[in-house]
């Protein structure tokens, strides 16, 4: 009996997400087909078409679509879904899950009318939809036969909603821990050590590190008044800022104007693992101020722990990774005092770099993995 087929419908193909379409496109007991654009959106890096080939080392089975963007983020329509939908062997459809992008909705009705099995791929509920958005989101969630979570905080607000614990699937997310477990393998400490003195006038400081786009909402000028703060109190630290963004000038005009030079140093945009692999191994702690998501799993590959915020409506569901006191540490929600104050505590604990990185790389090898993220999703489709 040939398998279920099973058609992944996204509008883009992000690059973080090869992991685990790869070992979808692997497994033996359903045949899954992406069905999406190759083109850039949103400063999004996309896999490369020359991987849509599943006997590639790390291939994808991939059809290829085409986007017209009428409204973005709202109106866009993908070619060819509609004519799976009607006129193909798919048994199961899944769809990214985002409310207010109108052709899902459409897309989800029709294939309940042809008795195809739909699943989304979703946020879910973050807490902040009251009175008619969020009925609306619940009519939209209930067009599915399940949803597919990146967390429990979310699930545990939908059950409180109505929706059935036994249709909502927590499935976590992933990077492809397993290129960033080897590069940090091969790395050699007198070469980390050479490569810090290079960048910082004391390599030898306790030294912070954040990594993403450089806007507003993240909240970096938190991160640089605290490096000033103590550097102002004769007790200096580092920090490495990657990335890239509207935010890049007021930043370097900070640390200039602070005379900061000596402490930050700025990588600009970085997308190979083999350059973000060298920062992070010269970092003893993650900060990411404003909200975390998939740079909270790129900071445990790299064995390095995280300090950000404890409101989990503002946080991508990664945060869930975060063990206070073992992974990471978390402060009060748009406290910058109590933020410094947590920075200085894990600063002075006694852990080793290598008791930090066993721990951060556990909870990657339980959960957050290609591997285990392929898996909760063949378990959901087995359930529908």
């Amino acid at each position: 009996m040939p398998p279920k087929q099973i058609a992944l419908v996204c509008k883009l193909m992000p690059l973080y997400r090869l992991g685990v379409f790869h070992e979808l496109s692997k497994t033996r007991k359903y045949e899954f087909t992406c069905f999406g654009d190759t083109k850039k959106q949103g400063g999004i890096q996309v896999i490369p078409w020359s991987l849509a080939n599943p006997m590639n080392k790390a291939g994808i089975k991939w059809i290829k679509t085409s986007n017209y963007f009428y409204i973005p983020e709202r109106l866009l329509w993908q070619t060819g879904i509609v004519k799976r939908i009607f006129w193909s062997k798919y048994d199961c459809f899944i769809f990214e899950g985002g409310v207010f992008h109108l052709p899902t909705w459409l897309f989800a009705i029709l294939c309940r009318l042809k008795g195809k099995k739909v699943l989304f791929w979703t946020h879910g509920f973050k807490g902040f939809d009251k009175g008619l958005k969020k009925i609306i989101r619940i009519l939209y969630f209930k067009l599915a036969d399940g949803l597919l979570l990146y967390g429990n905080f979310s699930k545990e607000l939908m059950i409180k909603s109505g929706f059935r614990r036994d249709k909502l699937f927590v499935v976590y997310n992933s990077l492809d821990t397993t290129k960033q477990f080897k590069l940090l393998e091969d790395r050699k400490d007198c070469l980390v050590k050479q490569e810090k003195s290079k960048i910082f006038k004391n390599s030898e400081l306790f030294t912070v590190i954040f990594i993403g786009r450089l806007v507003k909402a993240k909240k970096i000028q938190f991160l640089l008044k605290a490096v000033n703060q103590f550097s102002k109190k004769k007790s200096p630290i580092n920090c490495i800022i990657i990335g890239d963004g509207p935010e890049m000038k007021s930043l370097k005009d900070f640390v200039k104007s602070n005379k900061l030079e000596n402490e930050t140093f700025f990588t600009g945009a970085l997308y190979k693992e083999e350059d973000i692999c060298k920062y992070f191994e010269m970092a003893d702690l993650m900060v990411s101020p404003g909200n975390v998501g998939l740079n909270c799993m790129h900071s445990f590959a790299y064995g390095v722990p995280v300090l950000t915020h404890n409101n989990l409506q503002f946080h991508g569901p990664e945060v869930e990774a975060i063990t206070p006191g073992e992974t990471g540490i978390l402060f009060e929600y748009n406290n910058y005092e109590d933020m410094t104050v947590k920075l200085e505590e894990w600063k002075y604990k006694n852990y080793t770099k290598e008791e930090v990185r066993i721990k951060c790389h556990d909870i990657l090898s339980k959960r957050y993995n290609p591997v285990s993220h392929a898996k909760r999703i063949i378990e959901a489709i087995d359930q529908l």
